[in-house]
């Protein structure tokens, strides 16, 4: 007898075994298909909304918006004020930003005088060309607010251009004898010197001296009227002050023929001329400055200490082109360095 295999006899699927009754043993989650529908969220009907809610939040928001455009008014107001209460007055007026007095001066805003008319500034870059033009009493530094002097700016008279009869003294000055006072100075004319002292609202000019006026504060006045006779002094001028802490000021201009004559003499006035606020005065060695090209100064220092250090008299002789400067401050309990440096650098600048 023949044994035969049972064939395996194909059934129906777990899935069609669920389907085909609640009696069949399949997998209780076969029931769900994907091709069954999902469930619809239940939606009700949308909320309405009265016209007096929709006015009350209208309200609301133009009240928002009201008082956040007034914050915004009262901040930009706030700081518009602060700014201007900080940048109107001075820096030195507010309390708390007040810089410390390190010495130095208040000096009116330097302004250069006017050029009579087809007149050039020098060319301080060349050290063999270029005089200057303006009135030489206009480029003295001003006196400073600490010695009375005006924090103005100054209001210069109008420029004119040379005369022969101002220039005739002035050319027709021998080369072997030094110049005396002059009545105006050669690049103004004689009818604009008074007006420059009578200016309404200017600064009064300094006045006219003789050359060898700086002689009497030399101890060796010899030397100073040999270096005029070897090089033609045109015309001078001078201005000194005593500030409030007792340091006494004082410049001298010269102006030569010609920037080589002007050199000469500052190259030898450095060396050879004493005075008698410094005569023991020696050129300084702590460095140089750095000023206005074409502008040269020698500082001296005098020997006489007031304490720590600090010399009771500081000389400074500056070239620019023609005009040869010398600045003198004396105190006796000492010239601070600051305020000298500061009116040196001024003056070259007025120079420049």
């Amino acid at each position: 007898m023949t044994d035969h295999a049972a064939a395996p006899q194909s059934g129906p699927e777990p899935h069609d075994r669920a389907i085909a009754g609640p009696g069949a043993d399949a997998n209780p989650w076969a029931a769900i298909t994907i091709d069954d529908p999902q469930p619809e969220a239940f939606q009700g009907p949308a909320p309405t909304e009265s016209p007096q809610e929709r006015a009350a939040r209208r309200t609301r928001r133009r009240k928002a918006a009201v008082r956040w455009s007034c914050a915004v008014l009262v901040f930009a107001l706030a700081g518009t004020g602060t700014a201007l209460a900080v940048t109107a007055p001075e820096r030195t007026d507010i309390p708390g930003l007040a810089t410390a007095n390190d010495g130095r001066y208040t000096f009116p805003p330097l302004t250069l005088p006017p050029l009579p008319s087809g007149k050039a500034a020098p060319d301080l870059k060349d050290k063999s060309k270029g005089l200057h033009q303006a009135d030489l009493r206009y480029l003295l530094l001003p006196a400073p607010k600490e010695a009375g002097g005006s924090v103005n700016r100054p209001v210069f008279p109008a420029p004119t251009a040379p005369t022969t009869t101002a220039a005739a003294p002035a050319t027709a000055a021998p080369s072997g004898t030094p110049s005396g006072t002059p009545s105006a100075d050669p690049g103004v004319s004689a009818s604009a010197a008074p007006s420059a002292s009578a200016a309404p609202g200017g600064t009064a000019p300094a006045d006219w001296v003789p050359c060898e006026a700086m002689g009497s504060e030399l101890q060796n006045p010899a030397r100073l009227h040999g270096l005029l006779l070897q090089n033609v002094c045109r015309a001078a001028t001078a201005r000194e002050w005593t500030a409030s802490d007792g340091t006494l000021t004082r410049i001298r201009l010269l102006r030569f023929g010609s920037p080589n004559e002007a050199r000469e003499t500052y190259f030898r006035g450095r060396t050879d001329l004493q005075l008698k606020a410094a005569p023991d005065a020696k050129i300084a060695s702590d460095g140089s400055w750095d000023t206005v090209e074409g502008v040269e100064v020698t500082r001296k220092d005098s020997q006489e200490s007031a304490g720590k250090g600090v010399p009771t008299a500081r000389v400074a002789y500056v070239s620019a082109s023609d005009v040869v400067a010398v600045i003198t401050m004396t105190n006796p309990r000492g010239v601070p360095a600051t305020a000298f440096r500061q009116v040196v650098t001024l003056q070259c600048d007025l120079l420049a």
